[in-house]
């Protein structure tokens, strides 16, 4: 084949010195090769001023230049990969390299070239890492700053069977870690006043995304009745977005910052109190969000902060609230319940006679805002109207407004535990 080519060479430099006046496409055309092949060889050909056999062949494809790499350069990275690894308490990545790479000012002989590309390339060559398979990501599509905020909780152990556990909350668009809380352990009231006091001290989002925990939405049987934290959130205006069982995938920011908080924190420092798990986590809170990179595609290898300089401001938590509003929010809404043998239905942890002609037999509750009713329907026939119980149906100021819901929640999961409809998980 090599040949071949040669004496294709061979005619192109004949026909150019026998018509010097043909264009590069009628010359393609005789020789039937393309443009680029022609323009490319006419140069080499021009540039000849003895013709000899070894110009007409192909010409090798490996780098006439040296590496770009230096070694100064290479020390420099497996040095910064080791050092990365002891601050961030896991092995350091090539983005994590990357950043910390482009703030060191190099000597004046050197030029720093890096990415991470190269990055990875070094650190296989020096045995750091292993090739792995590729990962094609699948972008999830962010909201806009500080309007979407997902929350989750998790578990450390301090040792003899004793664990505490800690609340995160992380913003969507921004991957800033917004609040963090320690506990002995978690009820509904603490989570609900946990919340508060997040909403107290940063403000108001569009959006809350959780788990469908009992102590956040009451029992797992729940047919969608709001619990006293989804109703707290409704009234101040945040649209509660509760994941369905076994779904992590649709928060994945705070499943990642939790398991983050733990490894790099956490499990590392080992506070054995909550006061001292308070303030290792708000110190690795401020770490994270302004000096740690992020590979997030939204902060591009740079701390959220850095990211992201110039945060909307939310609104704040009003005076006033009206704790009947998310009556609103759930008017026409049907909830099914079985009729138990005395003819009482249940709803929350209130109690409603339906009638014992109805003794064990379905009906559907539809929620009427307006009239403030519960409107039973059985086999497509309403057959009662019953007033619906636990309303307050007067305004109360912001703290008198937390403090009913922290005394509601309470309430309902001690009803809900008696009922044997939540497992408590409790220490020791």
């Amino acid at each position: 084949m090599e040949t071949i080519w040669v004496a294709d060479r061979i005619r192109l430099y004949q026909l150019m010195r026998e018509h010097p006046d043909w264009s590069i496409s009628h010359l393609a055309q005789v020789l039937g090769y393309s443009l680029s092949w022609v323009k490319k060889w006419r140069r080499r050909l021009r540039e000849m001023k003895h013709p000899q056999l070894e110009m007409f062949q192909s010409h090798s494809r490996a780098p006439k230049h040296r590496s770009r790499i230096s070694q100064w350069l290479r020390g420099v990275i497996l040095t910064l990969r080791d050092s990365l690894s002891e601050l961030y308490h896991r092995p350091a990545g090539a983005k994590t390299i990357l950043y910390h790479l482009q703030q060191i000012q190099p000597p004046l002989d050197e030029c720093i070239r890096g990415s991470s590309y190269t990055i990875n390339k070094i650190l296989h060559q020096a045995g750091c890492i292993q090739q792995r398979l590729i990962y094609h990501p699948h972008p999830i599509p962010r909201p806009e700053p500080m309007t979407e905020w997902e929350f989750d909780f998790g578990l450390v152990s301090i040792g003899k069977q004793r664990w505490l556990e800690f609340f995160l909350a992380v913003d969507r668009g921004t991957s800033i870690w917004v609040a963090n809380q320690a506990s002995e352990r978690f009820h509904a009231d603490t989570a609900l006043v946990t919340i508060a006091e997040m909403l107290f001290t940063n403000g108001l989002p569009q959006r809350l995304r959780f788990d469908r925990d009992t102590r956040l939405v009451g029992s797992w049987g729940s047919d969608g009745y709001p619990s006293a934290l989804v109703r707290f959130l409704r009234c101040l205006g945040i649209e509660p977005d509760i994941c369905p069982p076994r779904r992590p995938d649709l928060k994945p920011f705070v499943e990642r910052g939790v398991r983050t908080m733990k490894h790099e924190c956490l499990d590392v420092l080992k506070p054995s109190d909550v006061p001292t798990m308070e303030d290792v986590m708000s110190a690795q809170r401020q770490f994270y969000n302004s000096q740690r990179p992020n590979q997030s595609l939204s902060c591009g290898n740079q701390p959220p902060y850095q990211a992201f300089p110039n945060l909307p401001t939310l609104p704040t938590v009003p005076n006033t609230v009206d704790p009947d509003r998310w009556l609103q929010d759930y008017h026409g809404r049907m909830f099914r319940r079985r009729v138990s043998a005395s003819g009482v239905v249940e709803v929350d942890k209130y109690s409603y006679y339906v009638g014992q002609v109805y003794a064990k037999q379905p009906v559907a509750l539809q929620l009427d805002a307006h009239e403030q009713m519960l409107h039973v329907s059985h086999q497509g026939k309403i057959v009662k109207h019953l007033p619906l119980q636990g309303l307050h149906r007067h305004i109360l100021s912001f703290q008198d407004y937390v403090m009913l819901m922290v005394e509601e929640a309470r309430s309902i999961e001690r009803y809900l535990s008696l009922k044997g409809k939540i497992v408590s998980i409790d220490n020791g």
